[in-house]
Order: structure tokens, then C-alpha cells, then sequence
């Protein structure tokens, strides 16, 4: 199976489950409102600021007229107001939610956001009409997941099960992941064990064995390491958009991510190129794939600019992606590479991505080996599982000789690393480590013991 093929979508920092619709069927005016309101509920979220983000998502379902977009922003707007300590104002824009329709009755029962509502008079009934709700409504929501496994990483003084006290998650139970409150964690876990850098992040599986699993990883950074933490400055530049190209692939991750969530996505795999986010088998995608075959070749310098000096994040992620339909693989991997250390963790995601299918498709090594062992230090799982599973793909096509000469600077740069990545209980981040280790040491261990055991007898050496 192919490493690129969609399983799941990594949820960090702070964000939502659940985001409103903004665009209802009242006229431009009232579009306009509902956008403005949403997204200043949004940042008032991200900056923490409770009392902002309840009056907010409430004013936006106040005039927004999509019937599930108001309920969504009721729904938010009582998360805000329950996190703020104001339960009975939690209560009736709750109330004011499940009447106009909200369904997901799993996502109220196990949200976070509103575990102070549970002891209320009121909570039952709430609870109770959502689930009336449901058995009304067109289609199931997405599953709420049960939290498979979780993992700590990149310190030496935080272990899994003291992450896991502060975090209060329960392996084997269900989980809602609130940005709110893993942004008030990642705090506390910041101060209490002085840390440069910490994020917690959740990858669903949407598809095969573990569809419906959800695993939980905290990346942390030790104040003395955090060397870990070089970026790129932060582009502030503004290059047009070449052909509308970039606007159509965020179309395209828009679409793609609702068909996953729907549970609708068949074909994962089905694209002209080597790297395949979620495929374009299914009819609404269709379109969306022709037209970056046919338009990137003749634009390819204007999406190089937007990756490297767009102030929007966004915006160079999709150009990342936009890349991988270049003439050639060589074309792609000389634009991505400078990009390696972008300061925005979904950039990275993007460029670390194409790179890996591009390895993984090739017969040759496309990539420096020292820039890919730079690269599985950078900061978070998103980064370096990708990272692994590139030199992986780069360590099967280098020549024998030139592999068994970097073996033992592999091992002495890389071997605590891939042991500790060899412990992890998250498959994705697991396994690529488990295979680089196979592969430079000849052996089959499985445990992250015998890997420890097999790194101990190593030489010394600084070959």
C-alpha cells in the first residue's frame, strides 16, 4: 500500500470538529454578515477569548438562514459560553441548537467544550432531541472516534503516561478533540516540563482496519534542543494566482475532505501523478484533475513564487501540490526542496508529501540524503513520519556501495530517533521507522527493545 494514499486527516493546534457554513440563502448582505461573524468567532476561539467567540458564533446563527449552518453556530457558540463558566447562556443557545435541527448527537455527548453542562436538568433532554434529530436527518454524521493509542515524542522529560495525566484522555473511549482546550494543555505541558515547543495533534482513520480509530500524538521539543525549531522566515508577499490554479486545488481539498468525512470516498488512488492526496475517482472530482495537467507546466515559476513568498499558508501548501503535476519528477523535487523548513506545519505537511511520492515512484535517488536525515528532526509527526518514509523510498534506491558507506553516519545520527519512533503506537508514525532500521541493519526485530538492544551493540564510531 502506498504511503500517500488519504487514511486520515491530522487535526493540530487549535481548531474545530465542527465549522459552520457562512454562506446562507439570504443575499449578499446577509452572506457577508454571516462570514464576518464567523470569523471573528473564529479567531475570538483561537485566541482563547470564551466570551468573544459565544456572542460571535450567536449573532452568526442570529442571521445567518441556512437551517444547519444556524444550529452548527449555536452549537459553537454554546461550546464558547460553557468554556467561559456561563452554563445557563451554554444551556439555551444549546436549546436554541437541537430545535432548529443539530443532529450529531454522539459529538454533544462526548464534546469536551461542554462536559460542565453534563450535571444540568437540562443536559438529558438536550441529549435526547439531538438523538430525535438523528433519526430524522438525511445522513449519519462522521463517527465519533475511539481514541486507539497515545504517544509522546522529543523529550527527554515528559513520558506518555505523565502527558497522558495532564491530557486526561482515556485510550478505549471516545474522543472529540477541542482546539480550545489542547491549546490550554499544550500549555500547561509547556510550563510544567519546559518545553520550547509542544503540539498535540489527532489522525483519524477514515478507511480499512482502523476506520473509526483515532490516535493521539504530543510533539514536544526540550528548551536545549531547540535548534529543532529553524524555519524559514515568514513570507509576507501577495504573487498572483497563476490561472486561478491555486484557487481550484483548495476547491478541490474542500470537496475532497466533506466526501471523506461523508464516508463516500471509494477511490483514493486514482491520479496521473505519483503523489495522490485523495484520488479524483469520484464524480465531484472528476473535473478538478485535467485541469492541473493541462495548466501547471506553463506555470510553473508563478507557483514556485506563490510556494516560497505567499503570506498565505495555505496558499503555498496548495502550490506544493500543484507542483507534483511538473514535467518532470526532477522539475518537482528542485521546486519543493528549498521548502523543506517552511515555518507553517502544513506547508511542510504538502512538501514532505509530493517529495515522498516522488521518491517512492522513482528508480533513482532524487533527494540528498542529508537534507532528508534534516529533515526527520523537525518538530511534529506530520513532519516526520513523512520524513522516515521518504528515506526509506531513498535508501532502496541508492547503490549498494554508496549505502553501505553512509550506514554507520545513518546510525549514529538517526538510531535513537528511529528506536524511539520504533515504540510508538501510532502505525503511521511506527512503521516507517521500523523499515529504515531494517534496512540499515540487515535485521528483522519487531519490539522496540530488541531494536534498543540491536542500537547498543553498534560501534561508536563517527563514520
Amino acid at each position: 500500500m502506498r504511503f500517500v494514499m488519504v487514511l486520515g486527516m491530522v487535526a493540530v493546534g487549535t481548531g474545530c470538529a465542527h465549522a459552520p457554513s457562512a454562506v446562507g440563502e439570504g443575499g449578499p448582505g446577509q452572506a457577508s454578515a454571516v462570514q464576518r461573524l464567523t470569523k471573528e468567532a473564529e479567531q475570538a476561539y483561537k485566541a482563547l477569548d470564551f466570551d468573544g467567540c459565544a456572542r460571535a458564533f450567536r449573532a452568526s446563527a442570529e442571521v445567518d438562514t441556512d437551517v444547519g449552518a444556524r444550529a452548527e453556530s449555536y452549537y459553537r457558540s454554546a461550546g464558547c459560553a460553557s468554556l467561559a463558566g456561563h452554563a445557563d447562556a451554554a444551556v439555551e443557545v444549546l436549546k436554541r441548537a437541537v430545535q432548529g435541527g443539530y443532529f450529531d448527537a454522539d459529538h454533544l455527548q462526548y464534546n469536551p467544550e461542554l462536559v460542565s453542562l453534563h450535571s444540568l436538568a437540562a443536559w438529558e433532554g438536550i441529549v435526547a432531541e439531538a438523538r430525535a434529530n438523528l433519526a430524522k436527518a438525511p445522513e449519519a454524521p462522521f463517527p465519533v472516534p475511539t481514541l486507539a493509542g497515545l504517544d509522546a515524542f522529543g523529550s527527554r522529560k515528559a513520558d506518555r503516561e505523565g502527558v497522558r495525566q495532564v491530557l486526561g484522555f482515556e485510550v478505549g473511549k471516545p474522543i472529540v478533540f477541542s482546539g480550545a482546550l489542547v491549546s490550554l494543555k499544550e500549555a500547561l505541558l509547556r510550563e510544567r516540563y519546559g518545553l520550547s515547543f509542544v503540539r498535540l495533534g489527532m489522525t483519524l482513520f477514515f478507511a480499512e482496519e482502523r476506520k473509526g480509530t483515532a490516535f493521539v500524538v504530543a510533539d514536544m521539543v526540550d528548551a536545549e534542543d531547540a535548534s529543532r525549531l529553524r524555519f524559514l522566515p515568514a513570507p509576507k508577499g501577495h504573487p498572483p494566482d497563476p490561472e486561478g490554479l491555486v484557487a481550484r486545488w483548495l476547491e478541490y481539498e474542500q470537496r475532497l475532505f466533506q466526501l471523506q468525512m461523508q464516508g463516500k470516498l471509494d477511490d483514493a488512488s486514482s491520479c496521473r501523478i505519483a503523489h495522490c492526496l485523495g484520488g479524483f475517482g469520484h464524480p465531484d472530482l472528476a473535473s478538478f484533475e485535467p485541469e492541473f495537467i493541462a495548466k501547471v507546466p506553463r506555470n510553473l515559476d508563478a507557483l514556485t513564487a506563490v510556494l516560497r513568498d505567499d503570506a498565505d499558508a495555505d496558499r503555498r501548501g496548495a502550490a506544493a501540490f500543484l507542483l507534483a503535476y511538473a514535467p518532470t519528477a526532477e522539475e518537482t523535487v528542485r521546486r519543493l526542496v528549498p521548502c523543506i523548513r517552511d515555518g507553517s506545519d502544513g506547508v511542510r505537511n504538502s512538501v514532505l508529501r509530493v517529495l515522498t511520492a516522488t521518491q517512492e515512484a522513482a528508480k533513482l535517488p532524487m533527494v540528498d540524503v542529508a537534507t532528508v536525515v534534516d529533515a526527520v528532526s523537525l518538530p511534529t509527526t506530520m513532519d516526520r513520519n513523512k520524513a522516515v518514509y521518504l528515506l526509506s523510498y531513498l535508501l532502496e534506491d541508492l547503490a549498494p556501495e554508496v549505502l553501505k558507506a553512509q550506514r554507520a553516519g545513518l546510525i549514529r545520527q538517526l538510531g535513537e530517533t528511529l528506536v524511539a519512533m520504533s515504540a510508538l503506537q501510532q502505525p503511521i508514525n511506527r512503521d516507517p521507522a521500523v523499515k529504515v532500521l531494517k534496512q540499515l541493519s540487515g535485521e528483522e526485530y519487531e519490539s522496540a527493545e530488541e531494536w534498543r538492544a540491536w542500537l547498543a551493540r553498534q560501534p561508536r564510531t563517527t563514520g
